[in-house]
């Protein structure tokens, strides 16, 4: 049996009703020999702007939007080619909303024609469905087949349409066109996940985190995948320990703690890890779940150690059952089927369960006499 994760993950996007849509961005990835340099679309070679944007990026980490806002407008007026730099400045203007919105929809809506793709494809970011901004994409990459940010759209799309193959491809495609654009191979890792191309995903996953070490959500997919998926257990506990650091108490990195003993046939260490998340938080249904788990099918190996530790999984189930919220369709189903089941199975050997709640302390580690 292994741990159950934190958490199920979330579900592939499903595909966008739309007929259209099934039509939309069809063609794969396109590399040509004479390919523009991705620099032009990365690198600002302006020293006010430069530094504009710098200021603006770490107000911007600081949920500081008005403050990032006239940065953004320096920067990009100085290096109109800056690609990261408009979608910031698009994304804060989005969020701030109102006056701040409509400006710059009418910024870009009004910008002078230029030789390069960057206007036509910040244009193709306020598409108002999904199939014309794949048209809109289509018409930036036939005039420039290198352009990296038209590839990583498209895939983004395509992804949320729910054709993950073709998504590869465009992932790919941005990659090869600027292996810098390091969303390209997170996207790229996250759909091959989804695709159950786990060792592929972990690769991917490795050599983006290589250049992206601060990016803690990746790092916590990445760890979710190596111990849940490819149980890479010593792997994952050297980014539980990296993440801990910055994270000190974060009851998701706990949860993987606990399942990383589990998974490191330490049963007694996880069930207290579980525990200790359970006494901070009686509703945690993953974690009362997985401590039941391991006193039904772990720690036993026979009729006699069933005995000792059957009673334990019937408390843990019983304030599974009591006491914890499902958060999503796999909880659920042991809160309707699967802990049942096992209770039946626990009642045959132990007889029933004597009447009154269920005390925490009686999911500790029995005392062996």
């Amino acid at each position: 049996m292994k741990p159950l994760a934190r958490t199920s993950r979330s579900p592939a996007p499903g595909p966008l009703l739309a007929v259209l849509l099934l039509t939309a961005c069809q063609s794969g990835p396109r590399r040509v020999d004479e390919a523009v340099d991705p620099n032009t679309y990365s690198v600002c070679r302006d020293a006010e702007a430069t530094a504009a944007w710098e200021r603006a990026r770490s107000r911007l980490a600081a949920g500081d939007d008005a403050g990032a806002l006239p940065d953004l407008l320096l920067c990009t007026s100085r290096c109109p080619d800056l690609v990261r730099a408009h979608v910031a400045y698009q994304d804060c203007a989005r969020r701030l909303g109102g006056d701040f919105a409509q400006a710059m929809i009418q910024t870009y809506s009004k910008a002078p024609e230029r030789p390069s793709p960057v206007r036509a494809y910040l244009q193709a970011r306020f598409a108002e469905t999904s199939y014309a901004q794949c048209n809109a994409l289509e018409a930036i990459l036939a005039k420039d087949p290198s352009f990296a940010w038209a590839h990583l759209s498209r895939g983004r799309v395509t992804r949320l349409q729910g054709r993950l193959l073709p998504a590869l491809d465009m992932f790919a495609a941005a990659i090869v066109n600027d292996p810098q654009l390091h969303e390209a191979r997170l996207e790229r890792a996250q759909v091959l996940e989804e695709l159950g191309r786990y060792q592929e995903a972990a690769v991917d996953y490795q050599r983006y985190l290589t250049v992206r070490p601060d990016d803690t959500a990746a790092a916590r997919e990445y760890i979710g995948l190596l111990l849940y998926r490819l149980s890479r257990v010593d792997e994952a506990i050297v980014w539980l320990d990296r993440l801990e650091q910055q994270l000190p108490g974060d009851s998701t990195l706990r949860m993987d703690r606990a399942a990383a003993l589990w998974r490191a046939k330490r049963p007694r260490e996880a069930v207290g890890a579980y525990l200790a998340l359970l006494r901070e938080r009686p509703q945690n249904a993953r974690a009362a779940l997985n401590i039941g788990l391991l006193y039904y099918e772990v720690a036993p190996q026979n009729d006699n150690e069933r005995q000792m530790y059957w009673p334990k999984a019937r408390a843990a189930f019983r304030w599974f059952l009591e006491q914890a919220k499902p958060a999503d369709g796999h909880e659920q189903f042991e809160r309707t089927l699967g802990v049942p089941f096992r209770l039946e199975r626990i009642a045959e050997l132990l007889g029933p369960a004597a009447p009154g709640s269920t005390g925490i302390d009686e999911l500790a580690w029995p005392v062996q006499g």
